[in-house]
C-alpha cells in the first residue's frame, strides 16, 4: 500500500542500535522470565501513567482476567461492559466464570453510556464493571462512572489498552482507577516486540495479590496461596519497552499532530461524521475515526484500498453479534447506538512517524470518496 495503515518498522528504526545492547546484555545474564528490567520497567510505567504502583504481565488479556479476580469477581457474578469494544473485554469475563452485562455506548464521545450504565445496573443488580477507555480517549463522564460505582458497590476495572498517554482533566486517564490496565501489543501507542500488559493499582495489597496471580498464586517459593495464572514479562520485552516509553513523548506528538490533520482537513465536509475526544480529554492519537454518511464502512475501506489506502474497520461488529456471545451475555436495551456506529465506521491510517504527505493521500481519497 502507498499509504499503509499501520507501519511498525518507522519506529524500530528508531529504537534498534539501543535496544540491540540491552538484548545482548539480557541473553547474557538470562533474564528470560522477570528480573531486573522487568522491575526497572515497572517503574517507568507507573511514572509515565500517574500511578503508585504496576504490575507487569505476559498480555493485555491477562490483565483483564487478574484485574477482575483481584476485585473479587467470582463465577456467577455479573459484569458490564460496553457493547462496542475489543473481544478481549468480554472474554476476560467469561474466562473468570462472570456474566457479561452489555450496554450501549454513546454517541458523542463511543464510549459506554454513564445513563445507560446506570439503567442497566438498576435493571440487573451487576457488582463489577469494565469500563473501556476506546480509540484513544476516555468518557466525559468519567468521573460519574467513578463516582457512581464506589456509592453503589460496584467494584470497576478500567480497560486502558488504547489509552496509554490520554490526559483527563490534565491527568492520566488511569491514575484515579482503583485497578487499570494496559497492553503493549506492538501495534498500541507503547507497543512492544511481543505480546505484553500491565496492570496499574493503587494499594500495596492489591499488588501483592496480582503478583502472586501472575506467578502460579505462588505464596512463597513453592508455596502458593490460591490458583493463579502463568502470566509473567521477560526482560527482553522489558528493554523494549522502556526503549519506547523514553519515546514517549515523541509518539504523542506525532500521533496526535496526525490526528489533528484529519479532523482539520476532513472537518468541514457535510458528508464525514469525524469521532472526537470530549472535551477536557487529551487524546493519545491512536485512531482516527470517522464515518461517510449514506455508506457502510466496509465499502468505504474497499474504496480506500483501491486508490492505495491501507484504511481499516477496528471493531465492526458489536459484542453481542459474536457467536460465543450469544445465549450467554445478558442484553441491555436495544444496543442501537453500538449496531450502528460498527456498521458504519472506518479507520484512516496513523501510526508513530506517519507523514503529512501521507495523511494528505488519505484525506483526499475520503474527499473524493464521500463526495
Amino acid at each position: 500500500m502507498p499509504v499503509p495503515f499501520i507501519d511498525l518498522s518507522r519506529l524500530v528504526r528508531e529504537l534498534r542500535d539501543e535496544v540491540l545492547p540491552a538484548w545482548t546484555d539480557c541473553l547474557d545474564r538470562c533474564e528470560f522470565v522477570g528480573g531486573p528490567r522487568v522491575a526497572a520497567l515497572e517503574r517507568e510505567l507507573a511514572t509515565a501513567l500517574g500511578v503508585p504502583r504496576v504490575v507487569s504481565c505476559a498480555n493485555g488479556t491477562d490483565a483483564l482476567i487478574v484485574g477482575l479476580q483481584a476485585l473479587g469477581v467470582r463465577p456467577g457474578a455479573k459484569v458490564a461492559l460496553p457493547n462496542l469494544t475489543f473481544w478481549a473485554t468480554y472474554e476476560a469475563i467469561v474466562q473468570v466464570g462472570a456474566i457479561p452485562v452489555l450496554v450501549d455506548v454513546d454517541p458523542a464521545d463511543l464510549q459506554m453510556s454513564f445513563d445507560a450504565f446506570v439503567s442497566a445496573h438498576r435493571a440487573h443488580g451487576f457488582t463489577a464493571a469494565t469500563l473501556v477507555h476506546l480509540y484513544g480517549w476516555a468518557s466525559a463522564r468519567l468521573a460519574d462512572f467513578r463516582a457512581y460505582c464506589i456509592e453503589s458497590g460496584v467494584a470497576l476495572l478500567e480497560d486502558g489498552a488504547q489509552s496509554f498517554g490520554v490526559d483527563v482533566d490534565g491527568a492520566p486517564v488511569l491514575a484515579g482507577a482503583t485497578i487499570g490496565t494496559t497492553s503493549f501489543y506492538p501495534a498500541k501507542v507503547v507497543g512492544g516486540a511481543m505480546d505484553g500488559g500491565a496492570i496499574t493499582v493503587q494499594s500495596e495489597e492489591h499488588e501483592v495479590l496480582l503478583r502472586s496471580l501472575c506467578n502460579h498464586g505462588r505464596a512463597q517459593h513453592y508455596s502458593y496461596a490460591r490458583v493463579g495464572w502463568n502470566s509473567r514479562m521477560s526482560g527482553l520485552q522489558a528493554a523494549f519497552l522502556s526503549a519506547v516509553v523514553r519515546r514517549l513523548p515523541a509518539i504523542l506528538a506525532s500521533r496526535r499532530h496526525a490526528a489533528a490533520f484529519y479532523r482539520k482537513r476532513l472537518g468541514g465536509h457535510a458528508n464525514i461524521e469525524i469521532f472526537a475526544p470530549p472535551a477536557g480529554v487529551l487524546e493519545n492519537g491512536y485512531l482516527a475515526s470517522l464515518a461517510v454518511r449514506g455508506k457502510g464502512g466496509q465499502e468505504v475501506v474497499d474504496a480506500l484500498k483501491a486508490r492505495g489506502i491501507g484504511a481499516t474497520r477496528t471493531y465492526p461488529e458489536t459484542m453481542d453479534a459474536q457467536a460465543p456471545a450469544k445465549g450467554v451475555a445478558i442484553l441491555h436495551g436495544d444496543l442501537s447506538v453500538s449496531r450502528r456506529v460498527t456498521a458504519s465506521i472506518v479507520n484512516l491510517p496513523l501510526f508513530h512517524g506517519i507523514t503529512d504527505d501521507e495523511c494528505e493521500e488519505a484525506a483526499a481519497a475520503l474527499l473524493d470518496i464521500a463526495s
